[in-house]
């Protein structure tokens, strides 16, 4: 089949289940839940999955709220799509994740209702907590994504582009344990754990004119003491680091431990440091992935901005692209809001969100009809992400 004929009977496919999946994203947007605790969301979109005959593992790869929806299991050439659907705390569904997981799943219904006239796999995965813990990073590692052709979903943004700017972060912890004392009376006696805290935030601050200028390195002080009279002794910090490559990131991160063990050191205090979630690493989008996605946007006639990046930051779908080929595309919801607002969150039961969400399952099939009918350019694909990883 050619590559028009297939993207023509895969978009034919979407009017059947658009009125339910833009029901289910209304509800999510309605009634967010944060994540790890995405539990009526991610029953939701296994129910309907279910509904329409799709074969389902849920909970799966221990996580309780993520899930795996099988078409072809027996065949060799897969592709995944992703879906998320965590909201963000205090904002409400505000990165959208309502819309873009609705998109997977509309995409996902279309392909499986002609699966007969499928010659590969088509695997749709619930991915919890990008926001908070990144799970895909721990399914990364657990290697559910390992052997997929590709993987695949489209966020939602003010904007279209084929452009991010996620780069590699690491949360860290710091607890800083020290010994109180009455601050008038004895302050001799107490070692200041709050003191501690501070001579961080100064050595990291002094850091910043020795590290690449792409780095980024930000926290917030979460506990530092319980009264005025008394010497702190335990103070608490959330510190995040950034890097472009996850190469660069690895000293930045080890250089702030040393800077909060030195600073134990310097007031005698002990401290403790954690991983806050998981570590994420940068997605990669090459020449050739940037050409496949904007091409996808052309087929389509949707403009799209170039060179420009809807966003920047960090997210776990970075650890997703170490072990496959992935696209994240950001499909605009009509009013050029950033993301992460309140503004952004109220667009998500409005019609622009909802053509977005057909809009964005349209490129998602899109996708998947250049590569499964030009088998030169998904293997140009694979390879050059296996280059660009490193990988043998």
């Amino acid at each position: 089949m050619q590559e028009k004929e297939f993207r023509d009977l895969l978009l034919a496919q979407v009017h059947t289940f658009e009125n339910e999946v833009i029901a289910l994203n209304d509800y999510m947007a309605e009634h967010p839940e944060t994540g790890s605790a995405e539990y009526e969301s991610s029953r939701r979109i296994v129910d309907l999955l279910r509904k329409h005959g799709m074969e389902t593992e849920y909970p799966f790869a221990g996580f309780d709220t993520a899930f795996k929806g099988t078409i072809h299991p027996e065949k060799k050439h897969r592709m995944a799509l992703l879906v998320e659907y965590d909201a963000l705390r205090g904002l409400g569904h505000a990165c959208g994740h309502c819309a873009s997981g609705a998109a997977s799943v509309l995409a996902a219904l279309a392909l499986h209702q002609v699966k007969e006239q499928l010659a590969f796999g088509v695997d749709i995965i619930g991915t919890p907590d990008e926001e908070i813990k990144g799970d895909k990073c721990y399914m990364a590692e657990q290697g559910v994504f390992d052997g997929y052709d590709f993987a695949a979903m489209v966020h939602m943004g003010g904007f279209n582009t084929a452009e991010v700017s996620f780069i590699a972060l690491d949360g860290l912890g710091f607890k800083w344990h020290g010994t109180p004392a009455h601050a008038a009376a004895a302050p001799e006696k107490g070692r200041n754990a709050l003191n501690a805290a501070r001579l961080f935030l100064e050595a990291t601050d002094m850091m910043r004119q020795h590290v690449i200028q792409e780095a980024r390195m930000h926290g917030f002080i979460k506990n530092g003491g319980a009264a005025s009279n008394i010497v702190p002794d335990f103070a608490e910090i959330e510190f995040l680091t950034r890097a472009p490559k996850r190469q660069d990131l690895n000293d930045i991160t080890a250089w702030v431990k040393d800077c909060a063990k030195a600073a134990a050191m310097a007031t005698r205090t002990e401290v403790e440091s954690f991983l806050v979630g998981a570590p994420f690493h940068e997605l990669h989008i090459s020449e050739i992935g940037k050409r496949i996605m904007e091409s996808c946007f052309e087929d389509l006639g949707i403009d799209f901005a170039k060179g420009k990046s809807a966003m920047t930051g960090s997210s776990d779908i970075g650890n997703v692209d170490y072990r496959c080929p992935t696209f994240h595309p950001i499909m605009g919801i009509g009013k050029n809001y950033d993301a992460h607002t309140k503004e952004f969150a109220a667009e998500m039961t409005c019609a622009g969100t909802h053509r977005a969400i057909k809009n964005s399952a349209d490129y998602l099939l899109t996708l998947t009809a250049k590569l499964y009918t030009d088998s030169a350019l998904l293997a140009e694909l694979k390879a050059d992400h296996k280059a660009y990883r490193g990988y043998a």
